[in-house]
């Protein structure tokens, strides 16, 4: 029985030869330009820190955004596995600035999760934890 080969995509197959998908997606899932130089985006940065944190670090934002909301009183959180997290930076950058923004990321402290959206293709999102969460 002879395997058979997967068929090469090439860029004239993708959306009639006009966009590949990562300009797609760069287009339409990330929403902001590039922080620097205004440029497309090729990379997006999203910081959490759990709820519990956020409110011991800073209890005077923390009480600024509950008394803001208009939904309640209280602190918009995303649900992950580590427990309510509260996303307070979203940074997007170009090719260009790409590698400054993941050493920026690299140097988060140990209480952030940081996200890192490289887009479509063989990257895909890439989640770094810190240590003291995998304990």
């Amino acid at each position: 029985m002879a395997i058979k080969k997967k068929e090469i995509v090439h860029r004239t197959k993708l959306f009639g030869g006009v966009k590949t998908a990562e300009e797609v997606h760069a287009e339409h899932g990330f929403k902001d330009r590039c922080l620097k130089c205004k440029g497309p985006p090729a990379i997006q940065i999203r910081m959490f820190m759990e709820h519990d944190e956020f409110v011991s670090r800073s209890p005077q934002l923390a009480a600024a955004i509950a008394a803001s909301n208009p939904d309640g009183d209280h602190i918009p959180c995303v649900p992950m596995t580590f427990g309510p997290m509260v996303k307070y930076s979203t940074v997007t950058a170009c090719k260009l600035h790409q590698k400054e923004l993941e050493l920026m990321a690299a140097r988060a402290p140990s209480f952030v999760l940081v996200e890192i959206d490289y887009g479509p293709g063989a990257d895909k999102p890439v989640i770094q934890v810190p240590k003291a969460a995998m304990q």
